[in-house]
């Protein structure tokens, strides 16, 4: 996956290039590295792709983005199963993945809002 040669490249707000990342920037250089161009923003991103209804279902290379309910998406990743997820959360990591969202330590960090298919 293209997406694990970013792994531990540092958060960098607005960055998109392997100096230093936000989370959509992250997604979007993976998926150009793979001939696809996705929009800048995670909100942008959302409007695009097939739905995938249940975690469980997901693939790698699908796209789980995540935000607060009635408020918009505020961050992505990119699934490397329906169990991890690598993301750009104050550096790219990888991180466990479910139902409700990511779950780092003993918390979760980011809630679930939908998942994605770009790559049929």
């Amino acid at each position: 996956s293209y997406s694990l040669r970013f792994l531990n490249t540092p958060y960098l707000w607005g960055g998109k290039t392997p100096f230093g990342l936000d989370c959509s920037g992250f997604t979007q250089l993976v998926f150009r590295m793979g001939g696809i161009m996705l929009q800048r923003d995670a909100a942008q991103q959302a409007e695009w792709g097939e739905i995938v209804d249940f975690p469980e279902e997901a693939r790698e290379a699908d796209l789980a983005f995540f935000g607060e309910e009635n408020e918009s998406i505020s961050h992505v990743g990119v699934l490397l199963d329906p169990y991890h997820i690598i993301h750009c959360s104050g550096k790219v990591r990888i991180d466990n993945f479910d139902h409700h969202g990511i779950f780092n330590g003993n918390h979760y960090t980011h809630k679930l809002r939908l998942i994605k298919r770009i790559i049929n």
